[in-house]
C-alpha cells in the first residue's frame, strides 16, 4: 500500500530518500508495471502460516516448511 502511495504522491518521500526515489521513478517510467494485491486468502502458503502464527507463543525456527 505505502508503495502506491509514494508512486501517486511523490511529494511525501523523505528528503533524505528524493534523489534515489527520482532515479527509481525515472527507471520505471520506461517499464510496463502494474501494482496488485493478493488477499491473505488468495496466497495458500502465507494463510497457512500466519495461521500458524497466530498459535505459535515462542520463537519458532523451521528448517523446512511446515506441513
Amino acid at each position: 500500500m505505502l508503495a502506491t502511495l509514494v508512486i501517486k504522491s511523490p511529494h511525501i518521500v523523505p528528503w533524505q530518500l528524493k534523489n534515489k526515489w527520482d532515479n527509481c521513478l525515472l527507471m520505471i517510467g520506461n517499464m510496463n508495471l502494474m501494482i496488485t494485491h493478493i488477499f491473505r486468502e488468495g496466497n495458500h502458503c502465507a494463510n497457512k502460516i500466519a495461521n500458524l502464527g497466530l498459535y505459535v507463543i515462542n520463537f519458532t525456527w523451521w528448517n523446512d516448511a511446515p506441513t
